[in-house]
């Protein structure tokens, strides 16, 4: 992975998985979403995966070692639930299109924090992808898209509790690199499951 520039764990995180990161956007659902011209049955197609993918991390992040010494908490961070509420708003079914993705196993808790450092870092787009929203759900209701408005008016205060953690985990190299080599896992297999050829198979 080469030198991890000591700017701070969460510097470093962002600058090895920018490239990662960037790859998502150009993925159709996400493309569609940003654009504001995702369809009903498309969003409810996107709602599914992203309820899969983020039980498989959440079971990956229950199996992990407890990160209660940094000060997180793991299910007051689940966001399966939010799912669960937009579809039933939709009224779409929450049965998987296909068999979950396989995450690798989280031994420490510097690799718990890079795997959560994905499904975390997805707050901070989400209220504005929400607001691409008003041509499919009430405008200015939270109804349909509470995943996409991330911990609600928690927001500020769990994320800034996130970064915390990962400044007080990541303070040396060999934890940092953890973080980041399980960060990186998280967005190959994020990738591989929302990626064209995946949703091929599925349809």
């Amino acid at each position: 992975m080469g030198d991890i520039p000591d700017t701070g764990a969460r510097m470093a995180l962002r600058q090895a998985t920018a490239a990662a990161h960037e790859q998502l956007h150009h993925l159709p659902a996400f493309a569609a979403l940003q654009a504001g011209t995702i369809g009903p049955d498309a969003y409810a197609d996107l709602l599914r995966q992203m309820l899969v993918f983020h039980r498989a991390v959440e079971d990956r992040l229950a199996a992990a070692p407890s990160l209660q010494a940094f000060g997180i908490d793991i299910a007051a961070r689940r966001r399966s639930p939010l799912l669960l509420e937009d579809l039933a708003f939709l009224g779409a079914a929450t049965t998987p299109l296909r068999t979950p993705p396989a995450l690798p196993a989280l031994h420490s808790p510097a690799q718990a924090l890079g795997c959560l450092y994905v499904t975390e870092g997805s707050t901070l787009g989400g209220r504005e992808l929400a607001r691409r929203l008003d041509h499919l759900l009430p405008p200015g209701s939270a109804e349909g898209r509470r995943f996409l408005l991330g911990h609600g008016p928690r927001h500020g205060a769990m994320w800034r509790e996130f970064c915390a953690a990962l400044e007080q985990c990541g303070d040396s190299p060999e934890r940092r690199a953890d973080m980041i080599g399980a960060a990186l896992a998280a967005f190959a297999v994020f990738g591989d499951w929302f990626g064209p050829a995946a949703n091929a198979a599925a349809a």
